[in-house]
């Protein structure tokens, strides 16, 4: 079972994480290259999935603009969009003028970026070995 220590981190149990881990890429996402739907598709099956937080849900809600449609006259994010530049664009602005739960702010858009990242049909697999 899952269990939610606070809105920003989501943390597993070992047989969860091997779940996860035998489900990576199974989207066939380009995080590089996502239309505003198809952005909110990969959040919400990504939290379907658990491998995202709410917070980080939340973050993604509002780069592709489906957060905001009801007060952005229904607009939402034009064309194709890079969500690996959006998450570094957050991090930048956070890093230089967060005022608020910075560090945690911090942590979970790296977090964020790693799990687009593992699950992205371009990424590259890298390998670690824990003891």
């Amino acid at each position: 079972m899952m269990q939610v220590s606070s809105p920003y981190q989501i943390l597993n149990g070992t047989a969860n994480s091997a779940l996860q881990s035998q489900n990576k890429k199974s989207l066939a996402l380009n995080f590089s290259d996502m239309t505003p739907e198809e952005m909110e598709s990969a959040r919400r099956d990504l939290t379907m999935e658990g491998e995202i937080s709410l917070h980080q849900s939340g973050t993604m809600a509002l780069m592709d603009g489906f957060a905001l449609e009801g007060v952005n006259g229904g607009k939402l994010v034009s064309g194709s969009s890079n969500m690996y530049s959006m998450v570094d664009s957050l991090l930048d602005y956070e890093e230089k003028n967060g005022t608020i739960n910075v560090k945690q702010n911090i942590a979970s858009l790296e977090s964020l970026r790693k799990v687009l990242e593992e699950n992205d049909v371009n990424s590259t697999p890298t390998t670690s070995i824990t003891a």
